[in-house]
């Protein structure tokens, strides 16, 4: 059997396979839509705009409430049970999209995929902060992040092809959780616990988080909550940022006379570019040091300038990945920094839960604030406004997190504050 290093010991290697096999699933939910909905709109001829669009929103807006309700009863004894559970419901969906065969019934599928994906999202990230620290926690948070986008470059140019031979067939990528799944035996703590060493004198730093944590799973204090606020401000407000690709590149890009294939490969370079920082994340935080967050924050800004300035092929493509490559530190970064916050293992699914309904509230609330600024500045026709908007929000971001260069949650490798 091979092993993994965990920080403190090591543990199977195909438990750990099997943890990062959850991450292939928490991005997927509406994708399957996007490509297609020209298909779907002469396959149901009565259907309305907003009704297909409901299609790619639902998922993501019944998701909230159930990532914040797998926070809240997902426990050590039971996580496996929630996580299991909420792997069926998402298959389930997936199975059914294949008989699906109206509007209404394609609306209520999304809607239960919402609430299967709400209950595994949390427990993706949780997982690594129970079984990994230091070190090796943020190298596999950074993993994680890596796999989630590039499960979407994969799917998309998946569901495009599978989409050529039937418009059902496109719904097959709803099946990706079968892997966790069947590789659910090895991420329980019986197995894991079973196989799992640890070294013989940890330092304080190196041990398993439910070791060395307060087990006071009731600590709310103030300075813990404070700290987690501060995390979630910076993911909404990063998720807010870079999203706003998804929303208006297509538009942009469409209007400057660029096609849809220029449209899908400028795309497919920010899941790219928030992968590749995803997977080399521990080598850019070596590079970088304790500047790190600050560095990605400007990264974003300098692609959203650039995206919203500069209207031609290269621009758009270059811009768009600089975007991904700075989202793509900031993520798993910002996971980790929960990791820490967390007062016991036991707590870190409800504190990932907390951190991750900011991130599908900062999608959801993209085109709802562009819109109003856009109105508010009378600026309804100009297509470079919502990057170029979002560019500023960021520099002020970028100015607090300068500002505020030796606080736990900006400054990464800072030590966790006595409270």
């Amino acid at each position: 059997m091979r092993y993994v290093d965990t920080g403190n010991g090591k543990m199977p290697l195909i438990s750990l396979i099997a943890i990062l096999s959850i991450s292939l699933t928490v991005n997927l939910p509406g994708l399957a839509i996007s490509p297609i909905m020209d298909k779907l709109d002469q396959v149901f001829h009565h259907v309305t705009e907003l009704e297909t669009q409901l299609l790619t929103v639902l998922p993501n807006l019944v998701t909230i409430p159930f990532i914040l309700c797998a926070g809240k009863i997902c426990t050590q004894k039971n996580q496996i049970k929630v996580l299991a559970v909420g792997l069926l419901i998402y298959i389930g969906a997936g199975v059914l999209y294949f008989f699906a065969d109206s509007m209404i019934q394609l609306i209520l599928l999304s809607c239960l995929l919402g609430v299967g994906c709400g209950l595994v999202i949390p427990l993706a990230a949780s997982l690594i902060s129970q079984y990994f620290t230091g070190g090796e926690r943020t190298r596999q948070l950074g993993m994680k992040s890596s796999l989630s986008n590039f499960s979407v470059i994969f799917a998309t140019l998946f569901v495009g092809w599978m989409a050529s031979i039937s418009w059902h067939m496109a719904f097959i990528v709803y099946l990706v959780p079968l892997i966790p799944l069947c590789l659910l035996p090895f991420m329980t703590d019986g197995y894991i616990s079973r196989h799992r060493t640890v070294d013989a004198a940890p330092s304080p730093e190196a041990a398993k988080p439910e070791a060395v944590k307060p087990v006071n799973v009731g600590s709310r204090s103030r300075a813990t909550l404070t700290l987690l606020l501060g995390a979630m401000a910076i993911y909404f407000l990063a998720t807010y940022g870079t999203e706003v690709i998804s929303y208006y590149l297509p538009y942009t890009m469409n209007h400057y006379k660029l096609s849809t294939t220029d449209v899908g490969v400028a795309t497919a370079m920010y899941f790219l570019g928030a992968t590749l920082s995803g997977y080399l994340l521990p080598r850019i935080i070596r590079l970088l040091g304790s500047a790190t967050m600050q560095i990605a924050i400007a990264t974003c800004v300098a692609g959203l300038f650039m995206t919203g300035f500069l209207h031609m092929y290269w621009s758009y493509i270059l811009g768009v990945l600089v975007i991904g490559l700075g989202y793509g530190i900031i993520q798993p970064v910002v996971y980790d920094k929960t990791s820490q916050i967390a007062p016991s293992a036991a707590k870190s699914t409800a504190y990932f839960s907390y951190l991750l309904t900011c991130n599908y509230v900062a999608i959801s609330a993209v085109p709802f604030i562009i819109s109003g600024t856009k109105h508010l500045f009378d600026a309804q026709g100009d297509w470079s406004f919502s990057f170029v908007f979002n560019g500023f929000v960021l520099v002020a971001v970028l100015l607090v997190a300068i500002w505020m260069r030796n606080s736990f949650v900006v400054k990464v490798g800072a030590p966790l504050p006595k409270e």
